[in-house]
């Protein structure tokens, strides 16, 4: 198991896959290392497929786990293996202990279930309020020194741009957010500029936190924002390790949320696809896995759950001649149910499902498609 996003172990990794000995798996998550811009020797699995696992040699190759991304350390062990766990920390502090710098996420949690763990000890990883762990914990600890792997800025269309206005209309003044990170992320946050006292609880965050932070959009104190990994500049890096950004693991994060116990959550989550009944598929296409289940159903409901907030999906209208917005999901991968979507959003407009029959929510998804698709949609009624 290694640990994935910028607390991946790099050098270790690579290590592993260039001398793996027979009969053993390495599931890895969003991975940062050219050795997977190759085939590798070894049985890959994940959760899903980000980055260089959604894409050849290992596109329909890469054994995929679908599980829920805060359900990885209940579901891993069962699948009967000596786990070892290989991570970064920081270099010790004062009182011996490494952090987890960046990224928490579900690794923490499969700490006391591994059989050995292995960390990669980086003297650049900044430390932050992320958990610190005691030598002991460790069966090995490798020295090494590296920058973080930066994570650009992706670029913002005309779609991405008018999604992210449609969005932030919904988002009043003392929300909590959850996004994540590519384009309508990046988007949302550069339109949320003008808020203020927002609070962010989300297990993924880039650089649209840095954006509300310099705004003064955010809400002050210790528990404004609450998160699992950051991915983005150096700059964001330097902000959560000298702010007051709480860097915990992923079931602390969605567990409050989940409860109910977090008003005026508003979760945005994106899609591959979205059916005329409002199923989400956010994991493949027809060439195979490109995506993961991820934090996507815990998010949306738990907006449900909490006063206030909006389970929200939004998504460009169209990739590429083909409409997102489809009749039928294809495949008939159902990442989330239609009962967990509140609104649906595309650079259209936006779908509200609530209280909607079948019928209409048939109507509604159909008026934020693109316009060259409508009729064909409709056709199919």
């Amino acid at each position: 198991m290694v640990a994935q996003g910028v607390g991946e172990p790099t050098p270790l990794l690579e290590e592993l896959l260039a001398a793996a000995p027979p009969g053993i798996e390495v599931f890895v998550g969003f991975s940062h290392s050219d050795a997977l811009a190759a085939p590798v020797r070894v049985p890959l699995l994940s959760f899903g497929a980000m980055g260089p696992l959604g894409k050849p040699p290992h596109r329909g190759s890469v054994e995929v786990v679908p599980a829920h991304f805060d359900d990885l350390p209940r579901v891993l062990p069962h699948r009967g293996r000596d786990l070892v766990l290989l991570m970064q920390v920081t270099a010790a502090g004062p009182d011996g202990k490494h952090g987890l710098g960046m990224a928490v996420d579900h690794t923490y949690a499969l700490i006391g279930q591994s059989r050995c763990v292995v960390a990669e000890v980086n003297s650049q990883l900044p430390d932050t309020s992320a958990p610190r762990l005691a030598p002991s914990t460790f069966d090995a600890l490798v020295p090494g020194s590296r920058a973080l792997p930066v994570v650009p800025a992706p670029a913002i269309g005309e779609p991405q741009r008018r999604i992210a206005e449609y969005v932030a209309e919904l988002v009043p003044d003392g929300a909590t957010l959850q996004l994540g990170i590519g384009a309508v992320p990046t988007a949302i946050g550069r339109c949320l500029v003008d808020r203020r006292n927002l609070a962010v609880r989300s297990t993924l965050v880039g650089d649209w936190l840095l954006d509300l932070a310099s705004a003064g959009a955010l809400r002050p104190g210790p528990a404004a924002v609450v998160i699992s990994e950051a991915a983005g500049s150096p700059e964001l890096y330097k902000y959560v390790a000298e702010s007051a950004v709480q860097v915990r693991p992923v079931r602390e994060v969605t567990g409050p949320a989940a409860a109910g116990a977090v008003e005026n959550l508003v979760a945005v989550n994106s899609a591959l696809q979205v059916d005329l009944t409002g199923q989400v598929n956010a994991e493949e296409i027809r060439a195979g896995f490109v995506g993961a289940i991820g934090g996507q159903a815990e998010y949306l409901r738990a907006a449900q759950r909490s006063a206030g907030g909006l389970a929200i999906v939004a998504l460009p209208a169209a990739a590429g001649q083909h409409s997102r917005i489809v009749r039928r999901l294809d495949p008939p991968t159902v990442t989330t149910a239609r009962s967990h979507v509140d609104l649906v959003v595309t650079e259209y407009g936006l779908a509200d499902l609530r209280g909607r029959s079948l019928r209409e929510r048939t109507e509604s998804l159909i008026s934020v498609a693109a316009p060259q698709h409508r009729a064909a949609l409709r056709e199919g009624q």
